[in-house]
């Protein structure tokens, strides 16, 4: 996990963000906890990917109405 010193815009997320690591939740909490404006996976060493077929991302879990079709 790297700090980025700007807010990652919507189209940047699917560059920076890595929601399949088994690592994701716990960066994004220590992100937050740190108050950093954003964080980047892009080039983290420490990428383990979910040994789950299906990753249902933070925005699917929060608007499933907006993903049914």
């Amino acid at each position: 996990m790297q700090k980025l010193d700007h807010e990652l815009q919507y189209q940047e997320t699917n560059e920076h963000r890595r929601e399949s690591c088994i690592h994701y939740d716990s960066c994004l909490t220590e992100a937050s906890a740190l108050l950093w404006p954003s964080f980047s996976c892009k080039d983290c060493l420490n990428f383990c990917a979910h040994s789950e077929a299906n990753i249902i991302s933070y925005e699917r879990a929060c608007t499933p109405l907006a993903w049914e079709a």
